[in-house]
């Protein structure tokens, strides 16, 4: 077909398609996307293998918090009655003048809290890397939160 400028004006040929080639609209659906969430899913499969385990950690409990009735403990206020769940990061045997103490390091994404159950050695099922949900009051001492003797609740893990 030719313009009257006298240039083609071929459609398949302005369109970078060739007549012949199957249109990619009629596979995929309208405007010529991918089908409805397909796109999104795989793109959030990328960013999951791309992203740190700690972030990846860190949405989980997010998502645990939320369905929960905890709150995180980046939000906490000193000295207020708290509902936290997170994963224990370190747990170590400290003696607290000269009372036998464990203290673990809770973290939620947000945070971290020491708690510490005084009079205790060792508590079966209290380990790094478990997630537990905790019931207590939070203080601040020398610039370190802290919750002593909560209530707790140990949470299913992978390895269960």
């Amino acid at each position: 077909m030719r313009a009257l400028d006298g240039t083609d004006t071929d459609p398949a040929a302005s369109t970078g398609r060739r007549s012949d080639a199957p249109r990619p609209e009629a596979d995929a659906g309208a405007g010529g996307r991918a089908p409805r969430g397909q796109g999104s899913k795989l793109r959030r499969l990328f960013s999951r293998l791309a992203a740190d385990p700690d972030e990846l950690q860190a949405d989980e409990l997010q998502a645990e918090i939320q369905a929960s009735e905890a709150m995180p403990i980046g939000r906490c206020q000193d000295r207020e009655q708290v509902c936290l769940v997170g994963t224990l990061r370190t747990v170590t045997f400290r003696p607290h003048a000269g009372v036998p103490a464990l203290e673990a390091e809770l973290w939620d994404g947000t945070g971290t809290v020491n708690v510490i159950w005084l009079g205790r050695r060792h508590i079966p099922g209290i380990s790094p890397g478990r997630t537990i949900k905790l019931r207590g009051r939070i203080t601040t001492l020398r610039g370190n939160r802290a919750i002593y003797n909560p209530i707790y609740e140990l949470r299913a893990s992978a390895s269960d």
